[in-house]
């Protein structure tokens, strides 16, 4: 592959719960060519107790998985490669530890998204094989370990939500040994309608033009009534129940014969159509149009848009800003400062443009929290921050922004890394440290106060000479950064203020 080409060629990787996926294409002339598509049944999903551990043969399946992945995409710029976790990795207890090694294997970071932001790219990843841009439409993904639901209009998503219900998971709570009844499936089918109710009202209202599923059980399902002569394409409501009636003449699991049905598919068929079949009821489908596309679509095209400046994540701060009335003046004042001292220590740091996005971001978001309380606002602010809806950002990039705004000022707290990855603890110590210098520099909310200055830093230590004239007539904001330097001992970093030649 030459470099030209190592340029235009991307990879999307899904790590479902039920299966991986890869997906790699190469742009030309502005269009996605795939290139190749990598599918291993894994079923991570079905290997997690219920205290969240994961099961270590599964564990070694998953990994072996990543390693064939890796080196496919081996040769890929990084800024070309996007991986994402979902509803397993979600429950994983120990995730960070899991990802230290699946990261290795794969040779690329994995993000973790959160049920609505993998509703959000599923869609985008099913509307790109669509026509009419302008229909609404309905979009349903039943994954492993999790179901999306997303209503949207052309490109833009106006509900979304995500039901801990999946072919793995119901699979393995009504018919775990195996055993098929008509009793078990009325309760498996009433369970899930019972979570469905919560959304039946607000889908209903908002309506749509046209249903589409995704995902390999309703291409599975589709397969399998078309082999039947119940359908020519498509799901109907009449062939959903007719394949649960002929499902329920089977005893077990084992004994389920289908044509079309895989030896892949077949271990979660039932839970899978369970759920299916309470979509149906509770949104009242008729018709369900199957797609081929799905989240590892949406996260390719997703990780474009952000290239090319169509990120979804600057509106979602901007919708921020706007709901909880930040100070523009303040934030811009705070960015530029935190910014610049970011680009003064960037080199040789191991920091990223993706690093420098966050911060921006962590600026812009600090003040949130005054709109609940002035007293310890930056702890408002990070927990608005932590638990809100931030469409476009995964769970890793929400924690990071949490950990920044949260500790910006006053104490640090003691572990403030501990909920990230390891990769990311060195970015978010030396970002903390950009953020939280420039809020002192920024306190009175004047430009004119912010001096020029010079600022040197290592993995250990950090030097900010002024201007002497500045720090005499500057006494508070001298004793402010002293008191930085005691603070910053906390996590590992020793700081020297003082007069200079800047």
């Amino acid at each position: 592959m030459n470099t030209a080409e190592r340029t235009n060629t991307f990879a999307a990787v899904d790590l479902g719960s039920n299966s991986f996926h890869l997906l790699v294409a190469r742009r030309d002339h502005g269009e996605l060519r795939v290139l190749d598509r990598i599918k291993d049944m894994v079923r991570l999903g079905g290997g997690l107790d219920s205290e969240g551990q994961l099961d270590p043969a599964v564990q070694d399946r998953a990994f072996a998985s990543l390693a064939r992945f890796g080196q496919r995409i081996r040769g890929i710029p990084q800024d070309n490669l996007r991986a994402v976790g979902t509803q397993t990795f979600r429950r994983m207890k120990n995730a960070n530890a899991f990802l230290m090694i699946a990261e290795t294997a794969l040779g690329c970071s994995i993000d973790i998204v959160a049920g609505r932001e993998e509703a959000r790219l599923i869609y985008l990843g099913v509307i790109q094989g669509v026509a009419g841009r302008d229909d609404r439409r309905l979009v349903i993904d039943i994954g492993g370990g999790s179901t999306e639901l997303v209503i949207g209009q052309g490109s833009q998503p106006l509900e979304m939500e995500s039901l801990q219900y999946g072919c793995v998971s119901l699979t393995r709570r009504f018919f775990g040994d195996g055993r098929l009844t008509r009793r078990r499936w009325e309760k498996a089918r009433s369970s899930v309608l019972a979570d469905l109710q919560e959304l039946r009202t607000r889908y209903l209202q908002a309506g749509w033009d046209t249903a589409i599923g995704s995902s390999g059980t309703i291409r599975a399902v589709e397969e399998i009534c078309r082999r039947l002569g119940w359908v020519e394409r498509d799901i109907s409501a009449d062939a959903l129940q007719m394949l649960g009636d002929r499902l329920l003449q089977f005893d077990t699991i084992d004994a389920v014969s289908l044509p079309g049905l895989s030896d892949r598919r077949h271990p979660v068929l039932a839970g899978g159509l369970v759920m299916l079949q309470a979509c149906f009821e509770a949104l009242e489908i008729r018709n369900l149009k199957v797609s081929p596309f799905a989240l590892r679509e949406g996260v390719l095209h997703d990780m474009l848009g952000r290239m090319e400046h169509q990120d979804p994540r600057e509106k979602t701060v901007e919708s921020f800003k706007s709901r909880y009335s930040v100070d523009p003046a303040q934030v811009d004042r705070v960015r530029r400062t935190a910014l610049d001292a970011f680009d003064r220590i960037a080199d040789g740091m191991f920091l990223r443009p993706a690093h420098r996005q966050l911060l921006g971001w962590a600026a812009d978001l600090h003040e949130v929290g005054l709109s609940v309380s002035h007293s310890h606002y930056q702890q408002h602010s990070g927990y608005l921050v932590e638990h809100s809806d931030m469409p476009g950002f995964t769970r890793q990039e929400q924690m990071f922004l949490a950990a920044l705004v949260r500790n910006h000022r006053r104490a640090i707290a003691r572990g403030f890394a501990d909920k990230l990855p390891t990769r990311l603890h060195e970015p978010l110590r030396m970002t903390l440290l950009c953020l939280r210098f420039a809020c002192v520099l920024c306190r009175s909310r004047e430009d004119a106060a912010i001096p020029p200055y010079r600022m040197t830093a290592s993995d250990v230590a950090v030097t900010a000479d002024f201007p002497r004239e500045w720090t005499d007539r500057h006494p508070l904001t001298l004793f402010d950064l002293q008191q930085e330097s005691r603070d910053l001992k906390a996590i590992g970093l020793a700081m020297r203020i003082g007069p200079g030649d800047a």
